[in-house]
């Protein structure tokens, strides 16, 4: 395999020039950039990323913490991340967490040893082991630390919105399916709708599930929820876990919207393909996107980045599992 010894010999260049050219660091004349790239071009030559980095101190690498690539919400999240961060030159290091703080720690390591320019931290566990890295860092839906910035949706207004929307659509008898305690959108999510509810003076049940997206942990919780057919109104903490509610209750019998209208959270791609089709809280993942790419790049070139909280605002995307029986097609009831 070529290198830069090589190339510098067969071109008659020094070795500190090729490096310079190949690494854009420093003056190299027009001729010598000529003659490099001729031989390069020869022996179809690419540069080692990890040497370059080690050189360079940027691998235009940037790694990405997601909880579960297997949720369609952080699927599109990271499609959309890798497409906005090739646009700005830098290649995306996926590391699939699990929720897993073990997990988490491990990924860290890696992303370090291979000198990333920074990284992007969904649903993150470890709050001590990035307060001893110096690489750049942009949290997703959650707070690290106090030097590091937060881009999330505004979990609690969306909250606010899923049950003004069922209370609207003449539901009384509603629960609020949670997520896990120690997601902090889900718990702002819950804020937000229990709010909504103590504003029309209504009475709420919650049942927390313990899981995000593993379906068959989800149906696990389900399963133990034996009023579930009693209520008219579910607002479900995320579109996979309302996807798996819509078919447990299909399955006794329960007809949607018709007797139990229900309310998912992501608008995920899976909200249009059930049937009927997942009335939802859209995150705008190309704000959110654009923004996390934007900011971290900033921080990596050293430009100064305000220490915030960076909210995008969410909006109800209704569709069928909400719309009442006058609404419906006859043919379809």
């Amino acid at each position: 395999m070529a290198n830069i010894r090589e190339i510098a010999k067969r071109a008659g260049i020094s070795i500190a020039t090729v490096s310079r050219h190949l690494n854009n660091t420093g003056y190299v004349s027009e001729d010598a950039r000529e003659k490099i790239q001729k031989v390069v071009d020869e022996l179809n030559y690419t540069p080692n990323a990890l040497a370059r980095a080690m050189f360079t101190k940027n691998s235009k690498t940037i790694g990405l913490m997601v909880p579960n690539i297997s949720n369609p919400f952080f699927n599109q999240m990271a499609s959309v991340i890798e497409e906005y961060a090739k646009n700005k030159g830098y290649t995306l290091f996926l590391c699939n967490t699990d929720d897993d703080k073990e997990k988490e720690k491990t990924y860290l390591e890696v992303l370090q040893s291979h000198r990333v320019a920074g990284i992007i931290a969904s649903r993150s566990q470890c709050e001590d082991e990035y307060a001893n890295i110096d690489i750049p860092v942009v949290a997703f839906e959650n707070h690290i630390l106090d030097n590091i910035i937060t881009i999330s949706s505004d979990n609690y207004n969306g909250g606010r919105m899923a049950f003004d929307h069922l209370y609207e659509k003449g539901c009384r008898k509603i629960l609020h399916i949670k997520g896990p305690e120690v997601f902090e959108a889900t718990e702002l999510r819950y804020k937000g709708f229990l709010d909504g509810a103590r504003a029309k003076d209504l009475e709420i049940d919650f049942i927390e599930f313990q899981h995000d997206f593993q379906v068959k942990m989800l149906e696990e919780d389900i399963n133990s929820m034996k009023d579930i057919v009693n209520y008219d109104g579910i607002f479900v903490f995320n579109d996979i876990a309302a996807a798996t509610v819509m078919r447990a209750l299909k399955k006794r019998g329960v007809s949607i919207p018709q007797e139990v209208q229900i309310i998912g959270f992501d608008n995920s791609f899976i909200g249009e393909l059930l049937y009927p089709s997942l009335t939802t809280i859209n995150q705008p993942i190309e704000a959110l996107a654009y923004t996390i790419i934007e900011l971290l790049i900033k921080i990596i070139n050293g430009e100064g980045v305000l220490i915030e909280d960076y909210i995008m605002e969410v909006k109800l995307i209704e569709r069928e599992t909400t719309i009442s029986l006058k609404d419906l097609d006859p043919a379809s009831i």
